[in-house]
């Protein structure tokens, strides 16, 4: 399996001979290209499965998903982002609740629960390898828990950038990241939401880096190894 951390929670996952890729993100509220600015829409492999965790600007992106093939089947949540999807002209589009799973292939895929702003899921992903997707998540002991208990994880792919608007934060950074990897109990982590967004506190800041997350682990002792130490790298599971 691999994996690829694209931008924001943007990755290409490969597993069981499908190209899945999560929260597909190309465009600025559709007009400014997002950083890493090389990896453009053209280097995309086409997706067999996309999934989209909540209708943020950052996560469900209008002016990609116009571009892409409209036979993708789409997993989705909320209904606004499955109603956005048909007007577009998708034809395959599944709108799934927290605990609810769907079969794509030899992957099935189980929604989560997030807690964001309201409406937000993550998925598990299960093939040859077991796969958390946190989307946009904030820390939440009772779903970390769940989650971890449920599902026997090999990968979290977990937002670790700590995203704050004029010193105001609710999205996960480093230290919070080990407490969540303690009740996840994934063997590997990948970070996202990382990495992406300019650092000008205090109006806004992105400070977290797997780096820091690498190092909060092993002061704690908590046996998860960290992968994916850059934007655009791939990592084999």
């Amino acid at each position: 399996m691999k994996i690829q951390y694209i931008r924001w929670a943007m990755t290409v996952i490969e597993m069981n001979g499908l190209t899945l890729v999560t929260d597909p993100f190309f465009r600025m509220l559709r007009f400014l290209r997002a950083a890493p600015r090389e990896y453009t829409l053209e280097q995309l492999p086409k997706p067999d499965l996309i999934l989209v965790s909540h209708r943020h600007f950052d996560h469900w992106d209008p002016w990609t998903m116009r571009r892409l093939p409209k036979e993708i089947p789409l997993i989705v949540r909320p209904k606004r982002i499955a109603d956005d999807a048909r007007r577009f002209g998708y034809t395959s589009v599944r709108e799934l609740a927290p605990w609810k799973e769907a079969q794509v292939g030899d992957v099935s895929v189980t929604a989560v629960p997030a807690v964001h702003q309201g409406g937000e899921v993550g998925f598990v992903i299960q093939g040859e390898r077991t796969v958390y997707f946190g989307g946009d998540t904030s820390f939440d002991r009772e779903i970390f828990t769940a989650i971890g208990q449920r599902f026997d994880l090999d990968v979290a792919l977990l937002p670790i950038g700590g995203l704050s608007f004029l010193g105001w934060a609710k999205q996960i950074d480093p230290p919070q990241a080990v407490e969540a990897l303690k009740l996840l109990r994934p063997r590997v982590v990948v970070g996202i939401h990382w990495g992406c967004a300019p650092r000008r506190p205090p109006l806004v800041d992105m400070p977290g880096t797997p780096q820091e997350l690498a190092r909060l682990l092993a002061e704690a002792q908590v046996d998860v190894a960290v992968r994916g130490m850059a934007p655009l790298e791939i990592v084999e599971v």
